[in-house]
């Protein structure tokens, strides 16, 4: 009688189950388990550095980036920084700077570029535009129709000196000559725009009027008021 019993209760959880199921028992369950958070474990352990790697790619190629952008820059413009991204305020730059001693012209907006210039004390500065670099604020100077450079704040002054040395400026091409006539042989052209050291007048027999003045170079001539003017 016990042994039917317990056939008939073997059938009937069989059939309950559906034929060809496996009964689970906690020791199966639990070494399943097991295995699955080992993979997990094994999965996460892989996927940390490469995650790592990829956010130390992603941050180099981001510096190189940078890095070509401001070549493209500087290529686009040969001799000279890129402009600023933003322009300065109406107001904000001053016409003119002031040399406070002798100061270097560089091609750029650094003093890692050429100098392209050098002018004296007191010299004039024609202020052009103006660039906020790491080192600081630079002004573009236009010392000529055809040069052009980037001069330090810290170099000059927004405001004239007093005791500062007089200049020249021409607004012509000129001819420095060796004597105050035009009799006189050329020394060389100076170009329109030009800022020249002043060192005295004098109006010769025919009522001209001519400078004494002398270039960044250090040549002395005399070139004609016509075409120059005292500042």
């Amino acid at each position: 009688m016990n042994r039917s019993k317990k056939l008939m209760a073997a059938g009937v959880l069989t059939l309950g189950l559906g034929a060809g199921a496996v009964i689970s028992t906690p020791q199966v369950m639990k070494a399943s388990s097991n295995v699955v958070l080992a993979s997990v474990d094994w999965v996460t352990s892989q996927l940390n550095p490469m995650k790592t790697k990829i956010s130390e790619l992603e941050s180099k190629i981001a510096s190189q980036q940078q890095e070509i952008n401001n070549l493209k820059a500087q290529i686009s413009q040969p001799g000279t920084t890129p402009p600023p991204v933003t322009p300065p305020v109406t107001g904000d730059l001053p016409s003119a700077v002031y040399a406070k001693g002798t100061v270097n012209i560089h091609s750029g907006a650094t003093k890692e570029y050429k100098v392209v210039a050098t002018r004296a004390s007191g010299s004039s500065l024609k202020v052009i535009d103006s660039h906020k670099s790491a080192t600081g604020l630079w002004y573009r100077v236009e010392l000529s129709s055809t040069l052009k450079g980037w001069v330090f704040s810290g170099d000059v002054s927004v405001e004239k000196p007093a005791n500062a040395e007089k200049t020249v400026v021409t607004f012509g091409d000129v001819n420095l000559r060796k004597g105050a006539t035009t009799s006189y042989a050329s020394l060389q052209v100076i170009p329109k725009g030009t800022t020249l050291k002043y060192i005295s007048s004098f109006t010769n027999a025919a009522g001209e009027v001519w400078h004494n003045v002398q270039t960044a170079a250090g040549v002395k001539g005399w070139i004609i008021g016509s075409l120059s003017e005292v500042k």
